[in-house]
């Protein structure tokens, strides 16, 4: 198993959660307000300045429709089609 860093982790989590608030189309204030988590809050976590408690990444997976664990793993490199070579 890995060990990470806890600066790695927290811009893990705020990948994350930038991610997947974008894919759902959801704002990040509207993202707070329907997690019940303050504004200021998710903003000192995306910005790195706070980490964030194990109920606060439960409420916002469960905003996202995401179990907690999902916003601790790191992102797979996305893989890069190479053109086909031509002759």
């Amino acid at each position: 198993m890995l060990a990470v860093e806890a600066s790695a982790l927290r811009r893990v989590v705020a990948d994350n959660i930038r991610l997947c608030a974008r894919r759902r189309r959801v704002s990040l204030n509207a993202l707070a307000d329907f997690a019940g988590v303050s504004r200021a809050q998710l903003y000192d976590v995306l910005a790195g300045r706070k980490a964030a408690s194990t109920d606060w990444l439960g409420k916002i997976a469960a905003a996202l429709d995401l179990e907690a664990w999902e916003l601790l793993k790191p992102a797979e490199p996305e893989r890069v089609r190479r053109p086909a070579a031509t002759r």
